[in-house]
């Protein structure tokens, strides 16, 4: 195997699916051990309680045997105290596997008789507490006695009594192998069980945690699309409300928060790409203007007074709207960048009867009227709100010249409107969307020399919100158009 593909191999086993495989086949593992050996001594001492009372069984059906013979004895009692602790009731109740031995009253070894695998050593033994507790107690289930040989023997201990007096104990004991030996087949089998239930995860883990997993799949594919640009790329939620499934919706929030991102940056790109193409365009104007008096200039070789006036007098008009349109460039990017305009608390029914009487409209040939409610202040850059309203009357002057202007002042909802009302022929429906956008004439003013710059609304527009207001138009053709300015309250 080369080492590419042995890094290959490598790198699939340190993969999360693999990862959580060992992981979970290793606790499997240790939960089968566990279980397993609680399993075996559970069994263990299920057989160790079968066998004791197997046992004890074995030496009551033995007694009841004895007293039978002795029941017609002229001395019953000492009948049967006699047999039970001579070597022939020892002998009867040793069989099989089973080891006899009878201890008197005192713990002291009387009679022994081992039989079944080890019949020429002794029977195991216990302590003579052990012994003498049993005849003053009631003896324990079972007891775990040690030979000479040293091997382990499951004892039981019966007492034996003469009418009400305990005279000694027998003590039956088998050799604990014969329990294993019983024990080897289930030991066995539960190994052979548990390795197969190793081997069935093992490949069964794999798909489960794989399925799990295919959403992160699924998720690490739509990043790498969403990387290479493809930002409409989005991953299948689960019907499950587990973690992964929350995981998804979050991954799809996020995908769609990169997307709107991108969407706002590439329009912000395209609206910057029209914004300095239409400055250059409305700039252009003017300096070709500029540029063609005097190319006119420079070519004759003498110009009367009467032809260099005007065309001094073109140059500057050219020249003053350069610069104010400059200015409104300025003005626009400043509040559009959102630089915090300079408040203060401010009356508006001083503001804009000042503002209006600085206007003199009616010079201007508008009519005039106003219905300006007092007590309304708000938080606000007079200088810029000034700027509102001059642009607002003048947009009124461009498109509907000797019409009559009524502005209103008036607060509801938590914020105060100034409104300006004309009565010119309206704005028609399919430009009254877009006469808040930079450098847009409408229809009826695409000539520059009446239509301006096509920035006032939109200046008005960027300060208005950034006072955290709101401005609206509504108009209908032939019924006059209606600006509104919201502005919050002061509080």
């Amino acid at each position: 195997m080369s080492r590419a593909s042995r890094g290959s191999f490598m790198s699939r086993f340190r993969s999360l699916r693999w990862r959580l495989t060992f992981l979970y086949l290793g606790l499997l593992s240790v939960l089968l051990l566990v279980g397993g050996v609680a399993q075996y001594f559970a069994a263990r001492e299920v057989l160790f309680r079968t066998n004791a009372e197997a046992l004890s069984s074995e030496y009551a059906a033995d007694l009841l045997a004895f007293k039978r013979q002795i029941g017609t004895s002229a001395r019953p009692a000492a009948a049967l105290r006699a047999l039970m602790l001579s070597k022939q009731f020892a002998t009867e109740l040793a069989s099989g596997h089973t080891s006899a031995a009878i201890f008197d009253a005192n713990g002291g070894q009387w009679q022994a008789v081992s039989a079944g695998i080890t019949p020429d050593q002794p029977p195991p033994t216990l302590t003579t507490t052990d012994y003498l507790n049993a005849i003053r107690t009631n003896p324990r289930v079972y007891y775990l006695a040690t030979a000479a040989d040293g091997s382990t023997h499951l004892a039981v201990l019966n007492v034996i009594r003469v009418g009400t007096k305990p005279i000694g104990v027998v003590q039956l004991s088998i050799p604990t192998a014969v329990v294993d030996q019983t024990l080897q087949a289930d030991r066995q089998l539960a190994i052979v069980g548990s390795l197969l239930v190793l081997l069935v995860a093992l490949l069964l883990s794999p798909l489960i945690i794989g399925r799990a997993l295919r959403p992160l799949e699924q998720m690490s594919t739509t990043a790498g699309a969403l990387a290479a640009g493809d930002y409409k790329q989005r991953v299948s939620v689960p019907k499950t409300q587990d973690e992964i499934g929350k995981l998804a919706v979050a991954f799809n929030q996020m995908a769609a928060g990169i997307d709107q991102a991108f969407e706002v940056r590439r329009q912000a790109e395209d609206e910057m790409r029209h914004f300095v193409a239409d400055a250059s365009h409305e700039l252009r104007t003017p300096l070709t203007s500029i540029a063609g008096y005097i190319d006119v200039l420079g070519r004759r070789e003498s110009v009367d007074s009467e032809t260099l006036q005007a065309s001094l007098a073109a140059m500057q008009q050219e020249s003053s709207r350069m610069t104010r349109l400059v200015n409104d460039l300025l003005t626009l990017t400043r509040f559009e960048s959102g630089k915090a305009p300079q408040r203060q608390r401010l009356p508006l029914d001083r503001f804009l009867n000042q503002a209006l009487d600085e206007l003199g409209l009616p010079a201007k040939g508008a009519t005039e009227s106003r219905d300006i409610k007092a007590g309304i202040e708000v938080n606000a850059d007079p200088e810029a709100l000034k700027q509102v309203v001059t642009n607002l009357a003048q947009n009124a002057l461009k498109y509907a010249p000797g019409t009559p202007q009524h502005w209103s002042l008036f607060a509801t909802d938590g914020r105060a409107a100034i409104r300006l009302q004309d009565g010119g022929p309206g704005i028609s429906r399919q430009d009254l969307p877009h006469i808040f956008e930079r450098f847009y004439r409408g229809e009826k003013a695409r000539d520059r020399s009446t239509g301006g710059s096509g920035l006032g609304l939109a200046i008005a527009k960027s300060i208005v919100e950034a006072h955290h207001g709101s401005i609206e138009a509504a108009s209908e053709p032939g019924q006059g158009a209606t600006f509104t300015a919201w502005l919050p309250l002061a509080a």
